[in-house]
């Protein structure tokens, strides 16, 4: 009996033993089938981003794409189509997952597919004004492009509801704006969620060029409780550019007629574009200004100082932050009067000092902006300090500026204004400390 006993307990350890291999075995092939069809699936979502890509850069239009941050509605041209298609492709999360970023999702038709072709040697001789600003601030662009009339890099901020009129407004500017089809590429930045703003939708088919941003109002830094990413912005912008020099700009300065050109002939005079130039850590500043609303713009430098010494036009932040500019040295600059058809030249090196924040023109691959500051305050500021203490020369031109159409005055500025200055003095003193550790054998500190 006994053995008879044992030999049933081997039976059932047996069958036992059979049936768990049986049922692991079953298991792994379900979750074999099931890696190999998500496998699938992702490589059918990979060829599709591929081919979407590959027909957009030819200039064919791919099939409409359903997102759940976009509406497609039945009005909206192929064309609007293909940028929206684009966007649900290419998007991705900035540092800090708040934001989705598309780089260059509609690109100046200098930089096209046969144009790139010609060689990245010709894409990279030459300088983009790089800017930034909201969707209702880009009627800003096309008088800006007429003054600087090359390649301009801008990133616009909307909101998650705002891209569909976004877009629409890019293909406005297009049509109506030849320097803008000509010149500009646009990225796109938006929260992962926020409100609609009260936009109305401009229909690219029917709307007059005139009444392109007749509906749109809306205050600056007022996005419903959003933060504005300025220096986000402005990364994003430059990333889109091709060009080996940029300059950074907001969308409210402009700079005088012909400083593209210039800048670009005294580049190749001075081997500035080449790969071993002598000036690799230099930074050239660009004279700010502000003029008195509705006095027009100064085309050359004679002209800005005439309008200066007839109360038309004054330095940059003279009543708001004077030694935030005053470090450029204008009555340096004003001193050597010209007709600025001799192109620009350097004048004077200057060493940074707080709370210095000049404009410039630099080489594409300087430092970016820290993306934590946001609003108002410290945001500019903080990438200048970054490239004194790494050891870059700030060199003064002359014949170059920018000018904001209007005084800055104190009661100028939105309520919060004096809030997100304070919050973001206090991440300026933490981002001075962090320099120190990023740069640890510089000598240089921003005091």
């Amino acid at each position: 009996m006994f053995p008879r006993f044992l030999t049933s307990i081997v039976s059932w350890r047996s069958v036992a033993v059979l049936a768990l291999i049986a049922c692991w075995l079953q298991i792994t092939s379900v979750v074999l089938s099931w890696q190999l069809r998500q496998r699938q699936l992702v490589s059918a979502s990979e060829a599709a981003v591929v081919e979407a890509r590959r027909q957009a850069s030819r200039g064919h239009r791919a099939p409409p794409v359903r997102h759940r941050d976009f509406h497609l509605g039945p009005k909206i041209s192929d064309d609007h189509q293909t940028i929206l298609s684009r966007i649900a492709h290419w998007s991705v999360l900035d540092s800090s997952g708040e934001f989705r970023v598309c780089v260059g999702v509609l690109q100046r038709v200098g930089e096209s597919l046969e144009w790139m072709e010609q060689g990245e040697a010709d894409v990279r001789l030459g300088i983009t004004l790089v800017t930034q600003c909201s969707l209702a601030r880009l009627h800003r662009l096309p008088p800006l492009t007429a003054h600087w009339q090359g390649p301009v890099s801008i990133a616009v901020f909307v909101l998650s509801g705002e891209v569909q009129a976004a877009v629409q407004t890019f293909h406005l500017l297009r049509k109506c704006y030849p320097s803008v089809k000509e010149n500009v590429t646009f990225s796109l930045v938006f929260p992962l969620n926020s409100p609609t703003s009260p936009h109305i939708t401009p229909t690219a088919d029917t709307t007059p060029c005139h009444q392109i941003f007749s509906a749109m109002h809306q205050d600056n830094y007022s996005f419903n409780g959003v933060q504005y990413p300025n220096n986000l912005l402005r990364n994003i912008a430059r990333k889109a550019t091709t060009t080996s020099h940029m300059m950074v700009t907001d969308i409210d300065m402009t700079p005088n007629s012909g400083l593209h050109e210039s800048f670009v002939s005294f580049a190749k005079k001075n081997g500035l574009f080449s790969e071993k130039s002598s000036e690799e850590k230099t930074v050239w500043v660009v004279a700010a200004y502000e003029v008195k609303e509705g006095a027009g713009m100064p085309q050359t430098k004679q002209h800005l100082l005439d309008m200066k010494e007839g109360g038309l036009a004054r330095p940059f932040y003279q009543e708001l932050c004077l030694k935030c500019q005053r470090f450029t040295d204008y009555p340096a600059w004003e001193k050597k009067k010209s007709g600025g058809t001799e192109g620009v030249s350097t004048m004077y090196e200057v060493l940074w000092q707080d709370p210095w924040e000049p404009f410039y023109i630099a080489s594409t691959k300087i430092p970016l902006y820290d993306e934590r500051f946001r609003q108002y305050g410290f945001n500019r500021i903080s990438q200048v300090c970054e490239l004194h203490v790494a050891g870059y020369r700030f060199l003064v031109l002359d014949s170059a500026f920018v000018v904001h159409e209007g005084f800055k005055t104190v009661d100028g500025f939105h309520s919060t204004k004096d809030a997100e200055q304070e919050k973001n003095r206090i991440l300026f003193r933490q981002f001075k400390t962090e320099l120190k550790m990023k740069y640890p054998e510089s000598s240089r500190r921003c005091y």
